[in-house]
């Protein structure tokens, strides 16, 4: 049986294992922030009989996404930023500390950080083959589709792609491999339908394209790409997987609110859901939409919500919702900015606030509160392997190790004993050192550890 300390140890000391678990903690940090935002400003609409429109939650949730993206350069952004304070390198002794057999309580039969370092990129791994493989297919259907001659539908394209002010070209295609209509592309937009697109009447495909036009206009197939790239990454964490629907699903919300705002009436476009969803699912396709990295105009799960969306809405101008949009996107931006800079800028704040401690004693010496003992390889115990490797690292202001600057600057054997000393390191915390009453870091602090089998 494993013990918890040692494979805090473990994490601690791979460097690999350690960045992901606090990526997986941040994330989750991240998006119960903007659940709980979302439940909020929903709530305070409700109460204040304001309008909650689909343009709040999407692009609250697109901002998650982009924090998300954002939050593997925060240790690189700090460690740039805590380089701003002036530091004092102070001469230290170096300390040695003789590490016994004993101290080992690593598994037996395998290496824990690797394995679960190597588990959780290959998942990675797959899940981005998965996603390209879908790209793929996607490409094999787009090559397989037929271009879509009907005059009248080329008539209702273009009206509608200069009413929504588009500049990029737009590729009306048919399929008989879809049961939904989709759209996706960036430089060249393309819109697919299913082949029965014949049973539709002209006021319904001429909402679906409205519907199509308005994801390309907005490019949420980029924004699709990305989420499916993130839940990759941070395929472990269940919450984001969860955010990525809620995402999808205010996306097409926000469609429907797109439609309507631009002159069709809610009821009918309603209707022109209800309908094309019918006839799309009386057919039986050997290639399912949703299986495609497109978002499908229709979801069984979430139809009837956003028929219930439609029909309660209350109808707004376009300019309304740009103007409404702007301010969003503003208040988004300052919410995102915010969060990130508590979780970037934490180290920064409080070594300030260690620095106003006015009422410290004068020249107190950097003393160990907190020393872990570094355990003892199980391979180098097997085989009585005997050695050293010493750590050399800054304390800040607050006692605490720097990550970043943790060096092994001597080891033998080389790359035996390396992840435990600096495991063990990582969790040292010290009493300040203090001058003329103010806490400052300390430089080049240096550890040796031997590792003996028996004590001398």
């Amino acid at each position: 049986m494993v013990d918890g300390s040692a494979l805090l140890h473990a994490i601690a000391g791979t460097p690999a294992l350690n960045f992901v678990v606090t990526l997986l903690f941040q994330s989750l940090f991240v998006f119960l922030i903007f659940f709980l935002a979302e439940f909020v400003m929903k709530t305070l609409a409700n109460q204040h009989a304001g309008q909650y429109t689909p343009v709040l939650p999407h692009t609250l949730w697109q901002s998650a996404f982009i924090v998300l993206l954002a939050l593997p350069l925060l240790p690189f952004l700090a460690a740039n930023l805590l380089a701003v304070f002036p530091t004092i390198a102070l001469a230290s002794p170096i300390v040695e500390v003789v590490v016994l057999p004993e101290f080992n309580s690593m598994p037996d039969q395998f290496d824990f950080p690797l394995m679960a370092t190597t588990i959780y990129f290959s998942v990675i791994a797959l899940l981005l083959l998965k996603l390209g493989w879908s790209y793929v297919r996607l490409l094999q259907l787009t090559a397989s589709a037929q271009l879509l001659h009907d005059p009248a539908v080329h008539s209702v394209l273009t009206r509608r792609v200069q009413q929504l002010n588009i500049e990029k070209n737009i590729s009306l295609l048919i399929s008989p491999k879809i049961d939904s209509p989709i759209s996706f592309g960036m430089r060249r937009g393309v819109i697919m339908l299913p082949e029965n697109y014949r049973q539709w009447s002209e006021s319904a495909m001429t909402d679906v394209l409205m519907h199509e036009l308005c994801h390309l206009r907005r490019n949420d197939w980029l924004t699709l790409m990305l989420t499916h790239a993130l839940c990759a990454m941070y395929w472990a964490n269940p919450v984001v997987w969860l955010a990525q629907r809620r995402l999808l699903e205010v996306t097409e919300n926000r469609c429907d609110l797109d439609v309507v705002s631009h002159g069709r009436d809610q009821f009918t476009y309603a209707e022109s859901l209800l309908g094309v969803a019918s006839s799309c699912r009386q057919c039986q396709q050997r290639f399912r939409s949703q299986g495609l990295p497109a978002q499908p105009m229709f979801d069984r799960k979430t139809l009837k919500n956003r028929l219930n969306q439609v029909l309660k809405e209350t109808t707004m101008k376009s300019n309304q919702i740009a103007q409404q949009g702007k301010k969003i996107v503003w208040g988004s931006s300052v919410f995102s900015l915010l969060i990130l800079s508590v979780l970037a800028f934490n180290p920064i704040l409080s070594a300030q606030d260690a620095q106003q401690q006015v009422a410290l004693p004068i020249d107190k010496e950097m003393l160990p509160v907190t020393d872990i003992m570094p355990y003892y390889p199980r391979k180098a115990a097997d085989e009585s392997i005997e050695g050293h490797a010493t750590a050399k690292f800054t304390v800040d202001v607050q006692g605490r190790v720097v990550e970043d600057s943790i060096t092994i600057i001597d080891a033998v054997p080389s790359d035996i004993f390396n992840q435990s000393a600096i495991a063990a390191v990582r969790q040292f915390q010290f009493q300040p050192h203090v001058i003329n009453g103010q806490a400052v870091p300390v430089a080049e602090v240096e550890y040796k550890f031997n590792y003996r089998m028996k004590a001398e």
